[in-house]
């Protein structure tokens, strides 16, 4: 398991997700719920946005989906991806990480520079 690489995005968006639940509803339309584990969420998801990499910087990026098998196999997430954050949100202890899906590599307004959207959703450790 390779941690993402320790790049600090120009933007991040994080949405907390929900935790584990199923609902029943009965014949009479009533419906109740029921809670599989109340301490950890799931489907978190969270964007990273990295303007005017270096070619260096984004064959990081690429390699590292790479040797992750794409969205097979998860990772932990260095401090640089929480900066700006007084404490990191999501708990490396509880949670991992992988790709939601593939991304695409664009050219910048600069000569060389390249910019990235990742996706990422947490996986219970």
């Amino acid at each position: 398991m390779a941690d993402f690489p320790s790049l600090t995005p120009n933007a991040r968006s994080l949405s907390l997700g929900n935790y584990p639940q199923e609902e029943y509803v009965g014949p009479s339309g009533v419906g109740v719920r029921f809670l599989y584990n109340e301490t950890k969420r799931i489907a978190q998801v969270l964007t990273l946005t990295f303007n005017a990499l270096t070619e260096a910087q984004a064959n990081s990026i690429t390699d590292h989906y790479s040797e992750q098998q794409g969205t097979l196999i998860p990772f932990d997430l260095p401090a640089t991806v929480w900066t700006g954050y007084s404490s990191v949100p999501i708990s490396a202890s509880d949670y991992q990480w992988r790709y939601a899906g593939s991304f695409t590599v664009d050219r910048a307004q600069m000569v060389g520079r390249f910019n990235i959207e990742v996706t990422l959703e947490s996986v219970v450790v």
